[in-house]
């Protein structure tokens, strides 16, 4: 069933939210993105719409996966092409390792890693652990990280926010500039909460994401960002030779191949589980705290603060080339599973 609009709206103002915190803000890429007009016209709208779209994809067909989740938030990654040019060039790292005109480490940070798990994953997991009577993204899950989260949410929260905090430390410009932007940001997220407290509701995830009618629109805002942004922000980034594109383009067809051949091989859905019940200002609390303590301490601590990134980095990377692979071989046992034996053919 689906819920009403105003309900939606919502839910996707809380995804939008979560997914600009865990990817602007704790990057300190865009410090201030709920109280400026860049923030509020063109980062707010950029991750809401690529979240809304690519959930509503993933959820049309059956049960998601772990599978499906990761390629989708690597597609989401790819926008650092023709909307950002940074996988062309680079406005952050060192710039020197490149393969087909794209540059390696930035692409495999953003799109094997930071966008599939802090901009795509978490923020769906978070709200539909905390505003939700669902639980599938938690179901995705390897049984052990189900049960850590399951039975730790606070200090799953508190991990994350340290991990954020850290990460904070080392990007921000000043103490001052990073606990106004963890403040700010808290004080957004909250009323944003307190809000949905009062007129959210009890929804599962899949009653709050978009109707195959509402996609329809959304996928038409999202590509009209595409143009203006891909024409207007850095136009001077954009490669003049065809290799580069040619990379790109390569990148688009692996992920979204991967994923629409996953999508056609979904698992049925099965049936609802009793979720518990999330206290979403506790654990929100906890998480900013974490951040804004850690941010803090980090400053002073610098060193320490970019080896626990550097190690994320390494890790994460690892991890998305590890689950590109899977994806691939279990994409091989579904084929096979689902072919017919022999004995299947009519005579």
């Amino acid at each position: 069933m689906q819920a009403p609009p105003r309900v939606q709206l919502l839910f996707w103002a809380l995804l939008g939210c979560a997914s600009v915190i865990l990817t602007e803000v704790v990057t300190f890429s865009f410090p201030f993105p709920f109280v400026t007009v860049w923030g509020l016209l063109v980062i707010c709208p950029l991750y809401t719409l690529h979240v809304l779209v690519l959930a509503w994809l993933i959820f049309r067909r059956g049960a998601v996966s772990l599978y499906t989740l990761f390629l989708a938030g690597a597609l989401l990654g790819m926008y650092e092409a023709y909307v950002t040019k940074v996988l062309w060039n680079p406005t952050w790292g060192d710039a020197t390792v490149t393969f087909g005109g794209v540059y390696v480490v930035q692409t495999a940070i953003l799109v094997l890693f930071y966008h599939p798990l802090m901009a795509f994953v978490l923020p769906l997991l978070v709200c539909e652990s905390l505003f939700t009577t669902s639980r599938e993204l938690l179901r995705s899950l390897h049984a052990r990280s189900q049960r850590w989260i399951s039975s730790r949410p606070v200090l799953t929260s508190a991990v994350l926010g340290i991990y954020g905090g850290a990460f904070h430390a080392v990007a921000a410009s000043s103490v001052r500039n990073s606990l106004t932007s963890v403040l700010l940001s808290a004080f957004v997220w909250g009323v944003v909460v307190l809000a949905w407290k009062r007129w959210g509701g009890k929804w599962t995830l899949r009653d709050l994401l978009p109707s195959d009618r509402q996609a329809t629109g959304l996928i038409g805002l999202l590509l009209i960002g595409y143009l203006w942004q891909g024409v207007l922000l850095r136009p001077e980034a954009l490669p003049r030779t065809l290799l580069p594109h040619l990379t790109v383009w390569a990148m688009y067809l692996l992920f979204g191949g991967l994923l629409w051949l996953h999508l056609r091989h979904s698992a049925p859905l099965a049936a609802p589980e009793p979720a518990r019940r999330c206290q979403p200002e506790r654990l929100s609390i906890a998480y900013f705290l974490a951040f804004a303590s850690t941010s803090v301490l980090g400053s002073a601590m610098k060193t320490a603060a970019g080896a626990m990134v550097l190690v994320s980095f390494l890790l994460g990377i690892g991890t998305g080339l590890w689950l590109v692979l899977r994806a691939a071989v279990a994409l091989r046992q579904l084929t096979v599973q689902a072919r017919p034996t022999s004995g299947s053919y009519p005579d």
